[in-house]
């Protein structure tokens, strides 16, 4: 007799199934748009709508197939020296073209002397999110920057857009009107954030967790993440 699996082995077996395929759809849409640009085809600014929705789904099956190994105790997190410019320039380049398909600049400030301990894979796919929904709300201009702070490192991605909803206003002292629900108009589940926040707590250093914040205002008066690194 074969025992029962449990649901949600299942489902995460499905998601990370899932994340594969999208994860092929994605790269060769990649192709057809380098190849589509070459030849000036009108429809490459559609592609890159395309493009963005698959990766912004690929993102969520990533955060949930995280907080399933965290539930799970199985999520292991790898803490290394690395150049945080390295990071920020690694992460840039992946959205660049997307971002400037409308018009978007995106600027990475970080001095190249900046090393830090921490999880590159981990944080990386923290930003990775918080740029991709750049995509969305920005106008015309996204701030990648980084620097040491009261013994945190500090990673803040800045835009000129309208800025976050009092709702998502958050911080590690007072966070209020923070609400994890789910926005059946937008499609914002607070997932994001949670994990976001999980990723940051599980960097520990001289008895201090990371923590994020979210505000508003800042160089280009649009909406403010920031992610402390112990």
């Amino acid at each position: 007799m074969i025992d029962k699996m449990d649901f949600s082995d299942i489902l995460a077996s499905t998601l990370h199934d899932t994340k594969n395929s999208l994860g092929l759809l994605f790269n060769n849409l990649d192709d057809i748009i380098s190849d589509c640009r070459t030849k000036e085809c009108p429809s490459h600014v559609e592609f890159y709508n395309l493009q963005y929705e698959i990766k912004r789904l690929n993102h969520s099956l990533i955060r949930l197939l995280s907080l399933y190994k965290a539930e799970k105790s199985q999520l292991a997190i790898n803490i290394d020296y690395h150049s945080i410019r390295d990071i920020l320039e690694d992460v840039s380049a992946q959205h660049e073209a997307l971002l400037n398909s409308r018009g978007i600049n995106i600027e990475t400030d970080c001095d190249s002397a900046l090393f830090w301990a921490l999880d590159r894979n981990l944080v990386a796919g923290v930003l990775d999110n918080i740029i991709n929904n750049a995509f969305r709300y920005t106008k015309k201009k996204v701030k990648i920057s980084s620097f040491a702070e009261n013994g945190y490192l500090v990673i803040r991605i800045e835009d000129d857009g309208t800025g976050y909803p009092a709702s998502m206003l958050f911080n590690e002292n007072n966070n209020p009107e923070f609400k994890k629900e789910i926005d059946f108009q937008t499609g914002s589940t607070g997932l994001g954030i949670y994990f976001s926040v999980m990723v940051a707590a599980m960097h520990e250093n001289n008895q201090k967790s990371g923590f994020i914040s979210i505000a508003n205002g800042g160089s280009l008066a649009g909406g403010i993440f920031s992610i402390y690194i112990p």
